[in-house]
């Protein structure tokens, strides 16, 4: 929305508001002053004083409020101008008013959709209502589209929307209600588990396992006790035998797993797990989970449909672009995604509401201690400290020629942006004329000072930054790293990263400034330092995390085409 502006005028907004209603002949630079400053200001206040001016019975403080708008306003003040609509207590010609803009900013409730809710307001909020039910209905993505918009509402109008879907006597409700039970402040869940006791036995096959699940993973006591009382209520109302034969994975239980597909660990930790089932039409249909570490699982984005070229086509592009994965047996993908999630509920890190839809796809049944067992493991073991193991972690360095550890930096950059100065500084010192002149009478070349310097820097940057901490955290990146080349039958490369880890590990006792792969680590990361800042400033996502964030954009967006 930003407009470009040149400078910030320093009118009040009230002032200019003010003016743009008493004035017709407002000089065109000084108008585009105005705009500039109401712009800067638009969603601290502006806005809604804009809005206010609709509400008045003044003429000409309702047409610069059309004016200002028509200029400012965006899809991204839909919700805002449709709610101004809704409001009973605006007046019905301030209302269609905005009939023009709401058009041009594909509002539903532009032009024909305005006067039936003029005409008919309760009737057309139910169309409304029920249009997005219809949307529920009809794939995954678009109960993840109407719950984003559902969990960025008030709360009081987020209750009201609940209550709504309680009293509709559709069984599409269930499908936002669900989700909602796992990321909800207590006051609303309350309000969700009255709306599924509401919906009744239309609904109960599906909330009575939701209902389950709340009482299995809540703390509250308050919580349990609600959902006990209604899940017994539900039971009774429910035919016996009915609630066993039908699962809680209703649209994925009877799909065939067609694959599952796991990336290498960027050097953040981060990881795509990949799920796919095939549907009775040939297409794919699946989820892909953003996975980091020390977070937990971080995004969530689901697949409605794909052809199986595809896919092919995506994970070839982005094999290209250096982001690699490799098939796994389902089972394997699924016991990483709920590994992944425990370290959400460890950390405390709140779960997408996305995920809250594909969790009972995804854990409809435990993996049982037999099939563990037979899964390759997620996690390696570190090697014996002998010699030989000594030996191999000194090709440590080596890794980094392999497209799989190209993102593997040092985190975090602000901690080591110090040594990074340092070392671009002295490199632009040595560009001067007088430093070249001087190091030739030396007979050293500035090649030969740099190296020398940068050696001296990852040194001491190991020393003070690579803690015991750190020396875990890698070491164990390393080992998830090591299952994954295992995996693919790359037992070479797999050996060498669990030497590395072994001797990274404190109790090794093997000095990290003499560990190869750590200095090799620590070199590049200040080498290319400040393209790395450079693109922290733009955002707050590692190089990895992008990357992968990509893969993830570009498996979503392919069902849209």
């Amino acid at each position: 929305m930003p407009r470009g502006r040149k400078g910030l005028p320093q009118e009040s907004i009230d002032s200019i508001l003010l003016a743009m209603c008493r004035r017709n002949d407002i000089e065109q630079e000084t108008l585009a002053g105005y705009f500039d400053r109401l712009d800067e200001e638009w969603t601290r206040g502006a806005r809604e004083k804009v809005l206010n001016l609709l509400r008045s019975s003044d003429m000409m403080a309702q047409r610069a409020a059309l004016v200002i708008l028509s200029e400012l306003a965006t899809d991204f003040d839909i919700e805002e101008l449709e709610d101004f609509v809704t409001d009973p207590t605006v007046s019905d010609v301030a209302k269609l008013s905005l009939s023009p803009l709401l058009k041009e900013l594909g509002s539903e409730l532009a032009e024909d959709g305005l006067v039936e809710y003029l005409n008919d307001p309760v009737g057309a909020m139910q169309r409304m209502q029920m249009r997005l039910l219809e949307l529920v209905g009809q794939s995954e993505r678009g109960t993840e589209a109407v719950l984003v918009d559902v969990t960025s509402m008030p709360v009081e109008r987020r209750i009201s929307f609940i209550q709504w879907l309680g009293n509709s006597n559709d069984p599409r409700a269930a499908n936002l209600l669900i989700p909602l039970l796992e990321n909800q402040p207590s006051k609303v869940v309350t309000v969700i588990i009255d709306a599924l006791e509401q919906l009744g036995a239309i609904a109960a096959p599906r909330s009575v396992p939701a209902l389950r699940h709340l009482i299995a993973t809540t703390s509250n006591r308050q919580l349990k006790r609600q959902a006990r009382v209604v899940l017994g209520r539900l039971t009774m109302l429910t035919a016996p035998g009915l609630l066993d034969e039908m699962p809680e994975a209703l649209t994925l239980a009877d799909l065939p797993p067609f694959q599952a597909r796991v990336s290498f660990l960027d050097g953040a930790g981060s990881q795509f797990i990949l799920l796919l089932w095939k549907r009775p039409d040939g297409l794919l249909k699946g989820v892909n989970i953003f996975y980091r570490d020390q977070i937990g699982i971080k995004d969530c984005y689901g697949i409605d449909e794909m052809e199986m070229q595809q896919l092919g086509r995506i994970t070839g592009d982005m094999h290209e672009q250096g982001i690699h994965s490799v098939e796994v047996p389902f089972s394997f993908a699924r016991l990483l995604i709920m590994e992944a999630r425990a370290v959400n509920k460890r950390t405390r890190r709140a779960l997408p509401i996305s995920y809250s839809i594909w969790r009972p796809f995804i854990e409809f049944e435990p993996i049982s201690r037999k099939e563990k067992a037979s899964l390759p493991p997620a996690i390696l073991e570190t090697l014996p400290l002998d010699e030989e193991t000594r030996a191999q972690a000194q090709k440590g360095g080596d890794l980094y020629q392999l497209p799989e550890f190209y993102s593997w930096y040092f985190e975090t950059i602000q901690q080591l942006e110090p040594y990074i100065n340092r070392y671009w500084n002295a490199c632009s010192a040595l560009e001067a004329p007088n430093a070249s002149a001087k190091l030739l009478n030396e007979g050293r070349s500035q090649e030969q000072v740099k190296q020398e310097l940068l050696e001296e820097l990852v040194t001491e940057a190991l020393e003070k930054l690579f803690d015991e901490k750190w020396r875990v955290l890698y070491a164990e990146r390393l080992l998830r790293q090591a299952a994954v080349f295992q995996l693919v039958g790359r037992e070479d490369v797999a050996h060498i990263i669990r030497a590395v880890a072994t001797v990274m590990k404190p109790a090794s006792g093997v000095v990290i400034s003499e560990q190869a792969f750590p200095r090799m680590m620590m070199q590049l990361s200040i080498e290319q330092g400040p393209l790395r800042m450079m693109v922290e400033a733009f955002g707050d996502s590692s190089l990895g995390d992008q990357d992968l964030r990509a893969l993830a954009h570009d498996l979503v967006g392919e069902d849209d085409n």
